[in-house]
């Protein structure tokens, strides 16, 4: 974590317990899906040396349905690398914003060559608050938009994680 720290201040202080609401629009701007979520953000430094990054996603919907997903990556050159069964991608600061409080983030999904997706996070000067726009294309043009607002509960994410959080599970009832 310590060299995510020094080279990505901004994905460092990411870490943490976040909630918040997902609302998912078409490429018309019609909402198209809406529920809530709690990331379990952690940032550590691996027995190999390694720093990384781990997040676990826990989505709900009003009608009591819920859906984990779990990502992982490393810390290579100048930024996060994720590749896993369902994505190929990347986290980092946008180095060019003078103010320091953009992050950007880019994958394709392992089995849709055709999928893109670009993350742009804007994290509040206090560091407890942070506004999300993902951008999800196909054949490269826009099909959906994502707008996310999310507030920090926690810096100390061991104290909400579990072990069923690092494995993914579908949408179902709780």
């Amino acid at each position: 974590m310590q060299i995510i720290t020094e080279k990505q201040p901004i994905v460092a202080d990411q870490a943490g317990v976040w909630e918040g609401e997902y609302v998912h629009l078409d490429a018309d701007h019609n909402i198209i899906d809406r529920h809530k979520s709690r990331l379990v953000c952690r940032l550590t430094d691996g027995p190999d040396g390694v720093a990384k990054l781990s997040q676990t996603n826990i989505y709900t919907w009003a009608d009591g349905t819920q859906e984990i997903r779990y990502f992982d990556g490393t810390f290579q050159g100048d930024r996060i690398w994720i590749k896993n069964d369902l994505i190929d991608g990347f986290v980092g600061a946008l180095n060019y914003d003078e103010t320091n409080r953009t992050i950007m983030v880019g994958w394709t999904r392992t089995h849709e060559p055709d999928f893109r997706y670009y993350e742009m996070i804007t994290v509040a000067e206090d560091g407890d608050a942070k506004n999300r726009t993902w951008h999800w294309y196909r054949k490269g043009r826009l099909f959906q938009r994502t707008v996310i607002n999310e507030n920090r509960v926690s810096r100390d994410w061991q104290a909400y994680d579990d072990p069923s959080y690092y494995s993914y599970r579908p949408r179902a009832a709780l």
